[in-house]
């Protein structure tokens, strides 16, 4: 009887999560292509901003996200699809 009493609160709980979910949540690419870096190797470093006034921001205190990779023979190049 236990057993079923939790495997039904389970059951209802999940169902529950899903219901949160959005299958039809629009999806956005980004894609950022640098060539010509000073430097063939090390890492670079991307700030993305979405609200008026946020920049300048030199302490990176305002940014929506933040994006970091490797250099690799003087370019990098991100791509991503974000939810």
């Amino acid at each position: 009887m236990k057993i079923a009493i939790i495997t039904l609160i389970a059951f209802r709980l999940s169902l529950k999560l899903y219901s949160f979910t959005n299958p039809n949540a629009e999806t956005y690419s980004l894609t950022i292509e640098v060539k010509n870096l000073r430097n063939a190797k090390g890492i670079v470093q991307f700030a993305l901003y979405n609200k008026d006034g946020s920049i300048p921001d030199e302490d990176y205190e305002n940014y929506y996200k933040i994006l970091k990779g490797e250099i690799v023979n003087g370019s990098y190049l991100f791509n991503k699809v974000f939810k």
